[in-house]
């Protein structure tokens, strides 16, 4: 028997506040919200200087099933009010089966360049000349599956051709995998893992002990650069950052500090739509575009830092 039902509806950017005050007051027990990944953006701008997404995804839940017909009137009203197009809804029963458990187990191998991603459930590679990376589904993110990873380790694969790091940061490591990929790939030099989460700092320690390499692989808890063992680790040889467009932006001048002079960075996380507004973030203070990744709606960007900008 079901625990919960799930609303979710899509709606036009400028009906997010109300339609958050409509599942409010029907009662839901928990809503979140998000910008939908194939929306196109609006000509309004956030207070970042980011294009707001057209279209939002809201989802609700609640333990008494929400009748439809009261769901569409409801909808139909704010729609009419803020005239905007009406909101598409379902409600859907929400089971209580174990995802991360389904997921860790229908998780399949991947490789990405050199890079061969796979869980415990997975036999080892049998390529020697593959860098296995064994990733279990955990409480953090990165298993290799979202295409922002994906671009990250390919952009990896691709400086790991020409170029010998000694020292590397992997800012928001989640669940280590791109620590451990620059860990494995570089086993001379220092990786460090920073993440805001304790938990993902936790996994990804467990992590580099699965994939043995927690030798030349450190994780510690900081809000970006603000713990100061970050910057003192420095300063680095390139720097990997999969976390979201905003962040990355406001971290530019920290990143660019934290850097040797030629120093690389992958940055990750964005949509294709927001690569103009992190590419001027990061060009303005001294960085060139090398190259881009794009997978499905996301971009994956490889900058170095001009040596002749301070």
């Amino acid at each position: 028997m079901s625990l919960l039902w799930s609303i979710g509806i899509r709606i036009d950017y400028r009906g997010i506040d109300a339609a958050v005050q409509l599942l409010e007051n029907m009662g839901m027990q928990a809503i979140s919200w998000c910008e939908c990944d194939d929306a196109l953006p609006s000509l309004d701008i956030d207070d970042q200087g980011f294009p707001i997404a057209s279209e939002f995804f809201l989802q609700g839940y609640n333990k008494l099933r929400p009748i439809n017909e009261d769901v569409q009137t409801k909808l139909e009203t704010l729609a009419a009010l803020l005239e905007i197009p009406v909101p598409v809804f379902t409600i859907e029963e929400v089971d209580n089966t174990d995802w991360l458990s389904v997921c860790y187990q229908q998780l399949e191998p991947r490789q990405l360049g050199r890079y061969y991603v796979y869980g415990s459930h997975n036999p080892d590679p049998t390529d020697p000349n593959l860098i296995p990376l064994k990733i279990d589904a955990a409480t953090a993110f990165g298993s290799g599956e979202h295409p922002t990873t994906s671009g990250c380790l390919l952009a990896l694969d691709g400086l790991a051709n020409d170029y010998q790091f000694s020292k590397m940061l992997d800012m928001g490591c989640g669940s280590g995998i791109l620590a451990i990929a620059m860990a494995k790939t570089w086993p001379m030099g220092r990786v460090l893992g920073v993440d805001n989460d304790p938990e993902s700092v936790r996994v990804t320690g467990r992590n580099a002990i699965l994939n043995l390499c927690e030798g030349n692989l450190e994780a510690l808890v900081s809000e970006g650069f603000a713990d100061l063992n970050v910057s003192a680790a420095g300063p680095f040889d390139v720097v990997t950052a999969n976390i979201l467009a905003k962040p990355l932006c406001l971290m530019a001048p920290d990143i660019k500090a934290s850097l040797v002079s030629g120093g690389w960075v992958i940055l990750s996380g964005l949509l294709d739509r927001q690569k103009p507004e992190v590419l001027e973030a990061y060009e303005a203070i001294g960085f060139t575009l090398v190259k881009t990744y794009p997978i499905e709606d996301w971009a994956t960007l490889v900058l170095r830092s001009r040596e002749d900008i301070a």
